[in-house]
């Protein structure tokens, strides 16, 4: 399945509410577009960090113990930490 960008379903939002309000104009229509992708993007970056930081909780509750599957879950933590802050900065 290929992945929707924000930006791209901003303008699908945007060009919809044109539709709608065709008084608002192309220029009106981008300005939404803008907003929209920036609100979007905003949403998605908090709920990344929100996700980093449950990881990385996670695996600090685990590197408390000795056992081998404590070890183990807390390496996947990090690693799905990482993965999630890595395209929070995309």
């Amino acid at each position: 399945m290929e992945e929707l960008s924000l930006a791209a379903l901003a303008r699908m939002i945007a060009a919809d509410v044109l539709r709608a309000r065709p008084a608002i104009g192309e220029t009106g229509t981008d300005a939404i577009a803008h907003l929209l992708e920036t609100a979007l993007r905003t949403a998605v970056r908090q709920e990344r960090l929100a996700c980093v930081a449950e990881c990385e909780r996670r695996r600090d509750l685990w590197r408390g113990s000795l056992l081998a599957e404590a070890r183990f879950r807390a390496n996947e933590a990090s690693v799905l930490a990482d993965a999630l802050r890595a395209r929070s900065s995309a």
